[in-house]
């Protein structure tokens, strides 16, 4: 399910553009990396996209070269499977990995934000007007890499 994030419109600075939508690979992902770690952004056959964290809480394993299914990733390493919307791995698993906000501007353009979101927050992504976009902070490569 797809939930509307309030993005605080006015400041932007520590959102990231992902370029389009389209730029996004059908059921996988990408990585953009920053300051903190790497994020993996997936484009799922249904609903929009998601971000969560690149690293599998098991064994580090890359998410983003998972094979997505549904709305959720496995883990290339042991096949955990991870939630897109929750971050939550499917019983009997217990771990879950951090989630990231996502947004679609009304031109296509994938957003995330780099504070992630707390347990509590509403997962999906949002549908918002076109912001003005700072000078970009981190870089976006192909998940094979």
């Amino acid at each position: 399910m797809n939930a509307l994030i309030d993005t605080g419109h006015s400041d932007m600075t520590d959102w990231i553009d992902c370029g389009t939508i389209d730029q996004l690979p059908l059921r996988g992902a990408r990585v953009i990396r920053h300051a903190g770690g790497r994020i993996a952004v997936f484009r799922p056959a249904q609903g929009l996209p998601a971000a969560i964290n690149n690293a599998c809480p098991h064994k580090a394993g890359p998410l983003a070269d998972g094979m997505v299914h549904g709305r959720s990733v496995s883990c290339p390493l042991h096949g955990r499977v991870f939630d897109l919307d929750s971050g939550r791995a499917a019983a009997p698993d217990r771990d879950c990995v951090t989630r990231y906000p996502v947004a679609v501007t009304v031109d296509g353009r994938v957003l995330v934000r780099l504070r992630p979101l707390s347990p509590a927050a509403p997962a999906g992504a949002a549908i918002m007007p076109n912001p003005v976009m700072p000078a970009p902070v981190a870089t976006l490569t192909e998940a094979a890499e």
